[in-house]
């Protein structure tokens, strides 16, 4: 049997006495309940040592040996043009090399999210293929030297 209620009037209670002292007694009865924390998971990936960071300085260093080498050079001396190319591309090579370090870091992070890690993977990929390149650079004009 079930009892139609009117559109103003106020449905039965179906606690028997203070509808307060049963709620409060629940959650005394609940104490996990009550005291859950939501804490928010961290979508960025921020390592404690960012080798990214570290390689900017690399890449700033062999862009400064880059220019003041080839001035030495202008008065004839190859050996000083050759060297601050060899020297620009190891440092190329060494920044690449970090900023693959960190790409390989986020794409394990990204793993351990549950994130998908191709463009990370990718990354890794392309910084490696580079900095290879930059060390035959290096061997080669060092070749030339000898």
């Amino acid at each position: 049997m079930t009892k139609e209620v009117g559109p103003n009037s106020q449905p039965e209670s179906l606690f028997v006495g203070n509808v307060s002292n049963t709620v409060s007694e629940i959650q005394n009865e609940s104490p996990i309940i009550s005291q859950q924390q939501i804490e928010p998971i961290n979508l960025k990936y921020s390592p404690e040592v960012n080798h990214r960071n570290r390689s900017y300085l690399v890449f700033g260093i062999g862009i400064a040996l880059l220019i003041v080498f080839p001035f030495h050079s202008l008065d004839g001396n190859f050996l000083f043009g050759t060297i601050g190319t060899a020297l620009c591309c190891f440092s190329f090579a060494i920044a690449f090399f970090m900023d693959a370090l960190y790409s390989k870091g986020k794409s394990d992070w990204e793993l351990s999210m549950g994130q998908s890690n191709f463009t990370s993977t990718i990354g890794m990929r392309f910084d490696i293929i580079i900095g290879i390149l930059c060390i035959m650079i290096v061997v080669m004009s060092w070749w030339v030297l000898l």
